[in-house]
C-alpha cells in the first residue's frame, strides 16, 4: 500500500497533474491560478516529507491544504490513505468515497480504493460513519446543536481570515462571494452589499459550503454599472476581527457583460433575514475533521459596523445647525456694518449742512445720539463677524466630515468616470475685506 501511495505522490507532485482536474465544488470558471498551483505543490511536498517521517496528523493537514489550493481530486486518495494509516477509519472511509465520487474514471487507484471501502464499511460502526459524499442530504435544522467545541477567544487572529476580492461579474446573474476561516474559530462572517441607487447595505451571514463560507448577491441586484460590498469577520463575542473593505470604502464589482459568472448552482437566494452564527453548538465538517459553529436564527437589518460608518442624525443636525447659525451671525454682522456706516454718514452730512464743515457745531443731543448708536452697531458688527466666521469654520468641518462618511455612495463607471450618490450639500464660508463682508456658498447636487 505504501508503494501505491508513493506512486500517486509522484504523480501529484507535478504541476501539469495538479492543474489537470478541478473539483466540482469550485466555480466552473475559477481554475486554480499559477500561484495556487505553486503553493499546492509546496504543501504536497511538505506533506509527503512529514508522512515519510511518520508525522501523520501534520501530513494530513498539508495534503488537505494542497487539495484546497489545487482542487485536484487525486489528492483525496493521499488524505484517505494517511488517515487510514493513522487509524481514523471513519474519516478515511469518507475521503475514500469522496475520491471515488470526484476522481477521474481511469484513476489508477480506483480499484484498490473500491476494495478498501468494502473492508472499512464492515469495520466502521454505522454510528461513526461520516456522511456519504455521493448521497444528497437535507440541511440540518438551524437549531440543531451537536456536541463540539470551539477554540478559546484569541486563538485565531485576522491573518486566519481569507477572502478573494471579486472585481467584475455579469449582469442579471447572482454573485456568490466566499471567505474562509478556521472551522473551530467561532468567527461570524457577514457580507454587506448594495446595488446601484441603494443608500443602505443589505447584510447576509456567510454560510458553510464544503471548505468555505458563501453568501450570495441575488441576480436582481446585479444591474447598473456596479455593486458594492464588504465582508466583516467577528469573533464569538461580537468583536470585529477584520474586514475586507468597509462601508466607507467598499469593494467595487463592475457589471460587465463579458465577465464570467461566479455562482454555485446549489446555493439559493436569501429571501428572509439570515441567521447569525453564534457559539453554543457546533457540528463536524467531514472535509476538515474539525468543528463548525451551528446557525442560530436571529434577524439582521444592518450590521453594527454599518451603523457606525454611516453619518448619524446628530451629525446631520449639527452641520445644518452650525450652517444656519453662521449664516444668521454673518447676516446680523452685515446689517450692523451697514447701520454703523449710515450713522457715520449722517454725522458727516450734519456737519456740512451750512456749507464748508465744520460750520455747524456738534449737537450734544442729535449728533451724540447718532454717534452712540453708530458705535454700538460697530461693536455688534465686530462681535458677530468674529462669531460668524468661527461658526462657518465649524460648519465647513462638519460638512467635510459628512462628505467623508457619505463617500462610499460614489461609484465608478466602466469608463472610469465618477458617479455621485444622491446626497446633496451646501458649504458656506465667510468672505470679508476692509470695504465689506459677505459669504461664499458651494453646493453639490
Amino acid at each position: 500500500m505504501k508503494r501505491s501511495f508513493l506512486c500517486i505522490a509522484i504523480a501529484c507532485a507535478g504541476v501539469p497533474t495538479l492543474s489537470s482536474v478541478t473539483a466540482s465544488v469550485a466555480f466552473a470558471d475559477d481554475a486554480p491560478s499559477a500561484a495556487d498551483l505553486a503553493a499546492a505543490k509546496k504543501a504536497y511536498t511538505e506533506g509527503k516529507a512529514l508522512h515519510d517521517k511518520g508525522n501523520l496528523p501534520d501530513a494530513i493537514e498539508k495534503f488537505k491544504e494542497s487539495y484546497r489550493l489545487s482542487k485536484n481530486p487525486l489528492l483525496l486518495y493521499n488524505i484517505a490513505f494517511t488517515m487510514d494509516e493513522a487509524g481514523t477509519k471513519d474519516l478515511a472511509l469518507f475521503y475514500y468515497k469522496k475520491f471515488l465520487s470526484d476522481a477521474p474514471a481511469d484513476a489508477a487507484q480506483r480499484a484498490s480504493v473500491t476494495d478498501r471501502v468494502k473492508v472499512l464499511e464492515k469495520e466502521v460502526p454505522a454510528a461513526e460513519k461520516q456522511p456519504d459524499p455521493t448521497e444528497s442530504k437535507p440541511d440540518a435544522k438551524p437549531d440543531a446543536k451537536p456536541d463540539g467545541k470551539i477554540k478559546p477567544a484569541g486563538t485565531y487572529t485576522a491573518t486566519d481570515f481569507q477572502h478573494q476580492v471579486v472585481e467584475e461579474a455579469p449582469p442579471g446573474k447572482p454573485l456568490d462571494l466566499t471567505a474562509s476561516v478556521p472551522d473551530d474559530s467561532g468567527f461570524v462572517v457577514t457580507l454587506y452589499f448594495r446595488a446601484a441607487g441603494e443608500s443602505n447595505f443589505t447584510a447576509r451571514v456567510m454560510k458553510p459550503r464544503y471548505k468555505e463560507l458563501v453568501a450570495r448577491i441575488p441576480a436582481a441586484k446585479m444591474s447598473g454599472t456596479a455593486v458594492q460590498y464588504y465582508v466583516e469577520c467577528k469573533d464569538a463575542a461580537g468583536t470585529v476581527v477584520t474586514r475586507a473593505g468597509k462601508s466607507t470604502e467598499p469593494n467595487l464589482v463592475s457589471i460587465e457583460a463579458s465577465a464570467p459568472a461566479k455562482f454555485y448552482p446549489d446555493v439559493a437566494d436569501d429571501v428572509t433575514p439570515p441567521p447569525v452564527r453564534q457559539a453554543g453548538g457546533d457540528s463536524e465538517d467531514p472535509l476538515s475533521g474539525k468543528t463548525r459553529v451551528t446557525q442560530v436564527d436571529q434577524p439582521i437589518v444592518n450590521g453594527p459596523s454599518e451603523q457606525r460608518d454611516q453619518p448619524s442624525s446628530s451629525l446631520t443636525y449639527a452641520k445644518w445647525g452650525t450652517t444656519a447659525g453662521a449664516a444668521a451671525l454673518l447676516g446680523v454682522s452685515a446689517w450692523m456694518f451697514v447701520r454703523a456706516g449710515n450713522a457715520a454718514k449722517a454725522l458727516a452730512d450734519d456737519s456740512k449742512m451750512c456749507g464748508t464743515p465744520p460750520c455747524r457745531p456738534y449737537d450734544q443731543i442729535y449728533d451724540a445720539d447718532i454717534q452712540s448708536g453708530g458705535q454700538r452697531d460697530s461693536k455688534i458688527y465686530a462681535v458677530t463677524l468674529g462669531l460668524g466666521a468661527a461658526t462657518a469654520v465649524v460648519a465647513g468641518y462638519l460638512w467635510w466630515k459628512d462628505h467623508q462618511a457619505r463617500k462610499s455612495g460614489d461609484t465608478t463607471t466602466a469608463s472610469g468616470a465618477r458617479k455621485r450618490s444622491s446626497d446633496q450639500g451646501v458649504v458656506l464660508a465667510p468672505m470679508f475685506d476692509p470695504s465689506g463682508v459677505g459669504a461664499a456658498a458651494m453646493g453639490r447636487f
